[in-house]
C-alpha cells in the first residue's frame, strides 16, 4: 500500500505544480528568475545541467516539498526563464551563478536556507555552502557533482565504457554533421527548424548520450526525452568543463569544515562513478549517505518511489 501511494503521488503532483510563482531579480544588467511556491522555511531548490530548465521532475520534488517549505525553484542563468543571456566565459562562471544564489538570498530575506540541487544543481549547492556557511542550514544532493576537479573526467570515461563500438561510431558519424554549427546556432535551430539535418543529428547524438546515464534503458521515456532535448541550453556546459579543468576547482577542504547536515543520494550505477559520491562523503563529515540499486544517473525516472521515500523519511527527520 505505500508503495502504491508514492506512486499515486508521482503521477499526480506534476499537474499540479504550475508557473504562476514566477519572480525576478537583477544581476548587473542581467535580468534572472525563480518561482517560489508553499510555506515555511526555505528550501533553494537547483536544476541540472548547467543549462536545464526546472521543469519536470523538479515540479515533482517541490509539489512533495512545499507543505513542509516555502520552495524557491530556481531558473539559473542560461536555463528556463533565464535561458535568454548572452552565454560566454565571462556571464557563465561557477563564481556568477554562485552570486545569483545569494542575490535571491538577498532579495527574498532569508537568514537561513535548506538547499537541494540535483546533478550540477549539487556543485553549486556545495559551494554556496562553502562560502557562506552561516546561510546553509542543511544539504541534500541528489546524484550530484563532484567538489573537486580530481574526479571530473570519470564521468567521461564512464561513459565512454558503457557505449558499444557502434554506439561510438554512430556518435562520431553524427557529429561530423552538426559540429558544422556551433552550439548558439543549434540552440536556436532546434526551435525554429527542428527538422534539419544537423538538428536531427544533434538529437540523434544526445539520445546516444542520454543511455549510457541509465542503468534500465527502458526507463528512458521518449516525451521526458524530447521535452529535455527542446528545453535544454547545452551551451554552457564546455564552459563550465574548461572552468573545472583549468582553474583545477577544488572545495573538498572548506567543505570539511563544515558542521552542515547533508543527505546524499545517489545510483549505484551512476555513470559519475562511486568515487564521486565517496568525496562528497568524505567531505562532508555530518552526511548520510544513501544508494539506490540497480539505478544510473536519472534517479528520478528509474527509481522514484525508492528516491521520495529517502527524500521524505530525511525530511521528516530533519525539518526542524
Amino acid at each position: 500500500m505505500r508503495n502504491f501511494l508514492f506512486t499515486l503521488i508521482l503521477l499526480t503532483t506534476y499537474s499540479y505544480c504550475s508557473g504562476q510563482g514566477l519572480k525576478s531579480y537583477n544581476n548587473g544588467s542581467l535580468k534572472l528568475y525563480y518561482e517560489e511556491y508553499g510555506t515555511g522555511p526555505a528550501l533553494y531548490i537547483l536544476s541540472g545541467g548547467p543549462g536545464e530548465a526546472p521543469e519536470h521532475p523538479y515540479r515533482q520534488i517541490v509539489d512533495s516539498l512545499k507543505s513542509f517549505y516555502t520552495c524557491i525553484l530556481i531558473h539559473q542563468r542560461g536555463s528556463g526563464k533565464s535561458k535568454n543571456i548572452p552565454i560566454n566565459q565571462t556571464t557563465i562562471t561557477i563564481q556568477n551563478y554562485t552570486q545569483d544564489i545569494e542575490l535571491i538570498q538577498k532579495k527574498r530575506g532569508d537568514k537561513k536556507i535548506t538547499m537541494l540541487g540535483v546533478s550540477w544543481g549539487g556543485l553549486l549547492v556545495m559551494n554556496y555552502a562553502a562560502l557562506h556557511p552561516e546561510s546553509v542550514s542543511n544539504l541534500i544532493l541528489v546524484c550530484s557533482a563532484p567538489p573537486s576537479y580530481t574526479v571530473w573526467n570519470v564521468l567521461y570515461d564512464n561513459q565512454y565504457a558503457r557505449r558499444s563500438k557502434v554506439e561510438l561510431d554512430s556518435m562520431d558519424i553524427l557529429q561530423k554533421i552538426f559540429s558544422r554549427k556551433t552550439e548558439k546556432a543549434l540552440d536556436s535551430l532546434k526551435i525554429i527548424d527542428p527538422n534539419c539535418k544537423e538538428v536531427v543529428a544533434y538529437k540523434q547524438f544526445i539520445a546516444l548520450h542520454v543511455r549510457a546515464m541509465y542503468y534500465d534503458r527502458s526507463k528512458i521515456s521518449k516525451k521526458n526525452f524530447d521535452d529535455l532535448f527542446y528545453s535544454f541550453n547545452f551551451q554552457p556546459i564546455p564552459i563550465i568543463d574548461k572552468e573545472v579543468i583549468d582553474t583545477k576547482w577544488d572545495i573538498t577542504n572548506e567543505l570539511r569544515k563544515l558542521k552542515t547536515p547533508a543527505l546524499i543520494v545517489y545510483g549505484r550505477q551512476d555513470d559519475q562513478g562511486e568515487s564521486t559520491f565517496y568525496l562528497q562523503k568524505e567531505s562532508l563529515k555530518f552526511s548520510e549517505t544513501h544508494v539506490i540499486e540497480k539505478c544510473g544517473h536519472e534517479i528520478l525516472e528509474e527509481q522514484p518511489t525508492e528516491f521520495f521515500r529517502i527524500l521524505m523519511d530525511y525530511v521528516n527527520r530533519t525539518k526542524n
